[in-house]
């Protein structure tokens, strides 16, 4: 980071640096073009950056700074830590700077993500049976799914998770079904806050099971405790609802679509009589 008497131009370069490389580590699959798109976002960034750098560097030369230096250890390191407390009173500005810049950058990159995402969410829909397939080739979730499971998530028409950090850290997951024997709900909303040790369950839409199967959901739920995904559906407020939530949030949701095209293919013959699997395919 540049201390507080560097020119502008520079600093902006720095922000140009990290953004590109922020840009360049998202996800392949997850949107085309989303790179792209993040780096014209920096481009209209750098300007604002270059604005905020000049007004806290000339705020920062008009006042003076008094702060109590740390009492030395010893007479001969007096010199050293009086140096590391003017360095110290110099980077504060400049990281006031940097907070600001990037606030701005995730908030407007944000913005534009939304509107890949609403475009994914879009194609998905029209491809029918999308997130059962999602799903079940899921190496975790499957062995947590039955095949009853599987087929109430035929009826899944899109998967949406949204992260907030006001008034509290949170992730909400909403997931969305056409009309269907199982349930009358046609949203169903989980919410998890999100602290450093991990997912905790926060609010879950009551499920509203039909008349001819809720005795039989009620059943289930109670004659079976263990983690799996019936049971999340039902209620998450449980012990190891946590990891279901890591898996649709972390795994499932950034790129769904590496999960969509691992179908075991039927295999095809080749010369010499042997078979081969075929690519997979949409």
């Amino acid at each position: 980071m540049q201390a507080a008497g560097g020119a502008p131009g520079e600093e902006a370069a720095l922000f140009w640096v990290e953004a590109v490389e922020e840009g360049a580590a998202v996800e392949e699959g997850e949107v085309a073009g989303l790179g792209q798109e993040f780096q014209l976002l920096v481009l209209d960034v750098m300007e604002e950056v270059e604005v905020v750098a000049y007004e806290e560097q000339e705020q920062v030369s008009s006042e003076e700074h008094v702060h109590d230096h740390p009492r030395p250890g010893a007479l001969s390191d007096r010199p050293a830590l009086e140096a590391l407390a003017a360095l110290q009173l110099e980077l504060e500005p400049v990281n006031k700077i940097a907070q600001r810049a990037h606030a701005r950058l995730k908030r407007k990159n944000s913005q534009r993500r939304k509107v890949h995402l609403e475009h994914r969410s879009a194609i998905i829909q029209g491809i029918r049976g999308f997130w059962v397939e999602v799903f079940m080739n899921h190496p975790q979730m499957s062995v947590l799914m039955s095949k009853q499971d599987a087929d109430m998530l035929h009826f899944m028409t899109n998967l949406e998770v949204e992260e907030f950090r006001h008034p509290t850290r949170h992730c909400k997951i909403t997931l969305s079904f056409r009309r269907n024997r199982y349930f009358q709900n046609e949203v169903i909303v989980k919410e998890y806050l999100m602290k450093v040790t991990g997912y905790h369950a926060s609010r879950s839409t009551p499920v509203q099971w039909h008349q001819g199967f809720e005795r039989k959901a009620y059943r289930r739920r109670h004659h079976d405790s263990s983690v799996n995904f019936f049971n999340w559906f039902f209620d998450h407020n449980f012990t190891g609802s946590d990891w279901i939530a890591e898996i649709i949030i972390r795994d499932l949701w950034p790129n769904p679509l590496q999960y969509y095209v691992w179908r075991k293919a039927a295999p095809r013959k080749v010369p010499g009589g042997r078979e081969e699997p075929d690519p997979p395919s949409f």
